[in-house]
């Protein structure tokens, strides 16, 4: 090599220190960027991956033109696949040639340039493979090395991140050991170039992680910084204030959150955070997280319980405060049914003791038995029988409650056995017809004998329980009507009774008609009738036991409804246990 030549490499070379130098420092200013950066960032990240990018390029290119090889590649190692795998950008090579050359670990002078820290000319039997795959002549491959170096500059550890290859030197020449040499020292940029640009994409890996797992998080989260405006918003959080299309990063929360007792609480959490010496609690007090209300532009209401805490950086440094929004709408809204439960119940109970104390205490009280007639205390008898048969319902209905919590709808203790539905039906009817002067209940069957197998009181539960609720809710009165069809097997179920009850009561909502079985459920927000809010929820779980289905239909408010169950008319146990005995 000419001393022309030398002068000419040493200016390259000091040029891509220049670059290296360059792309170094804003490493450093990307770390410092990114202990305060919040996922927001991963824009600004890629781009600087693209420069990155565009330094390898300039540096495999002129490592190319120094040492006069047709193609120059890096290759780094895949930990997933476990082999050396080459990276864009190339010289001399299609991004297709580049995607397809790879090195499986044990194989290749590629691998053991890598494994040994050695650099090596590609002449050896072990490259002979892989020269013929790239058609290559020959070839040099030297490792990529980063030192690790203590604070007196001393070299702790020499880690390798790659390999720089070389292959066909121009002119027909060979690689030889000058060459060696000098792609040592240009590897070294290389190897600080691969490593920060590995170092950032793994910073922008994890990053995009963290944005998929906000986005993904089902209570709502919000990242405010010191400055009061928005860093982190996931999409829980937009939905519930409506936030539209427009990015909320960067903007000042209270423009984003439009909702005047959330931003009250929101400026009190922040100060709060700035505050190192909070008040303490007084004794035995507990501090209650704050919840706001929320209406969705449907009308639908749902409470959200606010959580707040601060957010630090390894300094210890404030760098905002994070809310989480927990949804406890249904919490709420259980905790609600049941103590209007609790009250029901009780009032429920009272209500048939009241008569059977007050019938029973009058009877007493005629010692002599002069007061009544025979008529007279025959009609006291009924009305005390009819309500423990009243108060003997309520009881199972409260131990079944306990069943299918524990056990669901199999906990049900069910007595299987051939029942005449019509006779059931009648029954009902009668008993429903002693409580109402106002409707007409008409039992409607066709056939009008129809035999099915069930638990008899299970049926007549679900009965008295559907037939209540329409007398219930239709207090204009009107017709209640019973239907029940005998339906043919098809392919969604088997031969079945299909049952309703038909009012002109208050109808439903279409919302209130998909909670049709919803434990404690009394109703869609208009004036109520009493009742435990239980029973549709036990019928439903009774038609579950038959393996059947429940539902309900209405045209709309004011315009009657329609409940409907369907049950097999064998139960589908028995079924399967005939078809099993067959078989055998």
């Amino acid at each position: 090599m000419t001393p022309d030549d030398r002068e000419q490499l040493q200016k390259q070379i000091e040029q891509l220190q220049r670059e290296l130098l360059e792309a170094r420092q804003k490493v450093s200013e990307l770390e410092q960027k990114t202990k305060a950066s919040s996922s927001a960032d991963v824009g600004e990240l890629s781009v600087t991956i693209s420069e990155f990018e565009d330094t390898l390029r300039r540096l495999v290119q002129r490592t190319a033109m120094i040492v006069q090889a047709e193609k120059c590649v890096v290759m780094v190692r895949d930990r997933e696949a476990g082999c050396l795998v080459a990276r864009l950008p190339a010289f001399g090579m299609s991004d297709d040639d580049v995607k397809a050359y790879r090195v499986i670990e044990g194989e290749g002078g590629s691998d053991a340039v890598f494994q040994r820290g050695e650099p090596l000319i590609l002449q050896t039997e072990e490259a002979a493979t892989e020269l013929s795959k790239l058609k290559a002549r020959n070839g040099i491959s030297v490792p990529l090395l980063v030192e690790k170096r203590d604070d007196d500059n001393m070299v702790m550890e020499r880690i390798t991140v790659g390999v720089l290859n070389c292959f066909n030197k121009r002119y027909g020449g060979e690689f030889n050991e000058e060459d060696v040499r000098i792609l040592e020292r240009l590897s070294r940029s290389a190897a600080a170039v691969i490593a920060n640009a590995q170092m950032f994409q793994e910073v922008v890996a994890e990053k995009e992680k963290l944005v998929q797992t906000l986005e993904s998080l089902t209570a709502g989260l919000l990242l405010i910084n010191q400055k009061d405006r928005v860093v982190q918003m996931n999409a829980h959080a937009r939905q519930m204030f409506g936030v539209g299309s427009t990015d909320p990063v960067n903007r000042p929360f209270v423009e984003v959150v439009q909702h005047e007792e959330c931003r009250q609480i929101l400026q009190r959490m922040i100060q709060d955070s700035l505050n190192p010496n909070p008040a303490p609690l007084a004794p035995n007090e507990e501090k209650k997280p704050d919840e706001i209300r929320v209406y969705d532009p449907e009308g639908g209401e749902y409470i959200y319980q606010m959580h707040a805490a601060t957010v630090r950086d390894d300094a210890n440094n404030l760098l905002g405060t994070v809310v989480i929004f927990n949804d406890v709408t249904e919490l709420r809204n259980l905790e609600q049914m049941k103590t209007n439960f609790v009250s029901i119940v009780a009032h429920e109970l009272r209500t048939p003791l009241t008569p059977m104390k007050g019938f029973i205490r009058t009877l007493l009280d005629d010692v002599n038995e002069e007061w009544y007639l025979l008529e007279d205390r025959r009609e006291f008898y009924n009305i005390i029988d009819e309500n423990i048969d009243r108060l003997s319902r309520l009881i199972n209905d409260l131990l079944n409650i306990s069943r299918i919590e524990r056990l669901g709808a199999q906990g049900l203790e069910m007595t299987w056995e051939q029942v005449e539905l019509h006779d059931v039906a009648e029954s009902v009817a009668t008993m429903q017809r002693g409580r109402t002067d106002k409707h007409t209940l008409v039992v409607d069957f066709d056939p009008e004998k129809i035999m099915v197998e069930t638990d008899k009181d299970m049926i007549q539960n679900v009965m008295h329980n559907i037939i209540s609720n329409s007398i219930k809710y239709s207090p204009g009165g009107g017709e209640i009507r019973i239907l029940a069809r005998l339906e043919p097997a098809t392919t969604e179920h088997a031969e079945s009774v299909l049952i309703g009850v038909k009012d002109h009561g208050m109808g439903m909502t279409e919302p209130f008609l998909k909670r049709i079985g919803e434990k404690f459920n009394r109703g869609d927000g208009r004036p109520k009738s009493g009742g435990t809010g239980i029973g549709l929820w036990l019928v439903k779980n009774i038609i579950m036991a038959h393996k059947g289905e429940m539902w309900a239909e209405s045209p709309g408010i004011d315009k009657g409804t329609t409940f409907w169950v369907r049950i097999p008319v064998v139960h589908p146990a028995d079924e399967d246990a005939g078809m099993a005995m067959q078989k055998d």
